[in-house]
């Protein structure tokens, strides 16, 4: 054990420096993550296409990977072909709501309250309520730095030009040099590691890919059951709360909430210009807040075990805390991202400590499992 100690320690020494690399350049990192599933999602459209052969032609690889990455780009675009009027209906449907109407919905609602307070001992006013909101709206308009906005308007307009420009590049060459990213790797990797290495891209290309797969299907059964659902029961713009539960839900725990708050005020916008006394209103919400309810039941009691259990084999609690854990360093991305992660480091440990971690009657039955 001792003469394994100087191994684990250069071992130790090459991940901490790994983690800080990936750490000081994470916008990079990003941008190579991104490049990577687009990669995988467009090789199969690349071999299919070099393995057309006419006599003694043989189709390009350069011009395959620019067809691949059209194709998916194409379905991107037609994806946001569909969506773009959904949501351009729901601007109509605030433009129309008659802010007459608002307004006296807003009083009946202040009078309701007033009665309420007063009923319950409370010395308010319907007045008084009223100035408070509109003191504080004051406050948060001042507060807001527009020329602040401006400037990060602006770069995050230059951010996003930068790396839809370097996500094309590194897909392209991905693509057309096919595993060019894993060889670039492996030429900076120790030579006693490099076994390794091949073996944790192997498991780890399996789970993440089962687990991405995973959550695509998750989508599209939580959108569909908030579409679906919606629209049987009368909600307006269905379609549009079907497509943003889907999307949102990619979005660990936070996700679904954002998305129960979206579908509510969609509900409503829409419902305002048909129902100005509002008790139409009311009954789309607890529709929309009664079909979320049902749909994250399946989710988190059918659809995320079968996720979590047979692609990461993870306890539900473990992914839990990696995800807060994830959210505390990296925001929304890092939850998007913790899982895969999370199965990487667990292959990576698995693969260069695991033999520090076996006794001997675990070791005796893995060579018994692997005997069989």
């Amino acid at each position: 054990m001792k003469s394994d100690l100087p191994h684990m320690l250069v071992i130790l020494l090459f991940l901490a420096l790994l983690a800080f690399l990936c750490w000081y350049f994470s916008s990079i990192v990003i941008y190579l993550l991104v490049a990577l599933a687009l990669t995988v999602a467009g090789r199969p459209i690349v071999k299919l296409l070099c393995k057309i052969k006419i006599k003694k032609f043989t189709f390009p690889r350069p011009l395959a990977a620019i067809i691949a990455m059209s194709i998916i780009f194409g379905l991107f675009y037609g994806f946001f072909a569909i969506l773009t009027p959904l949501i351009s209906q729901e601007v109509k449907n605030l433009t129309s709501i008659d802010p007459q109407v608002v307004v006296e919905g807003y009083n009946r609602f202040l009078s309701k309250f007033e009665h309420f307070a007063s009923n319950q001992g409370i010395d308010v006013t319907a007045t008084e309520i009223s100035e408070g909101l509109v003191l504080q709206l004051q406050g948060l308009v001042k507060r807001l730095d527009f020329g602040n906005i401006l400037g990060n308007l602006v770069g995050i307009i230059a951010s996003v030009f930068v790396a839809v420009f370097a996500i094309l590049f590194l897909t392209f060459f991905s693509l057309k040099d096919d595993g060019i990213f894993l060889k670039t790797i492996r030429k900076f990797i120790p030579s006693k590691l490099r076994p390794n290495f091949s073996n944790i891209v192997e498991a780890t290309s399996k789970q993440v890919g089962r687990y991405f797969g995973g959550v695509l299907i998750e989508m599209c059964i939580v959108g569909l059951i908030n579409g679906i659902a919606c629209k049987l029961l009368g909600v307006p713009d269905a379609a549009l709360i079907g497509v943003l539960s889907g999307l949102l839900n990619v979005i660990p725990y936070l996700g679904p909430l954002i998305s129960l708050c979206l579908n509510v005020i969609i509900s409503c916008t829409s419902m305002i210009p048909l129902s100005p006394a509002g008790i139409d209103v009311l009954y789309n919400i607890i529709k929309v807040v009664s079909i979320f309810f049902s749909a994250q039941l399946i989710d988190n009691f059918v659809l995320q075990p079968v996720i979590y259990g047979k692609s990461v084999k993870a306890h539900p609690i473990e992914i839990f805390i990696v995800i807060m854990a994830a959210s505390q360093i990296g925001g929304v991305l890092g939850m998007i991202f913790a899982v895969p992660v999370y199965t990487l480091l667990r292959i990576v440990f698995k693969e260069l400590f695991g033999q520090y971690f076996i006794d001997g009657d675990e070791q005796q039955t893995e060579e018994l499992k692997a005997e069989s």
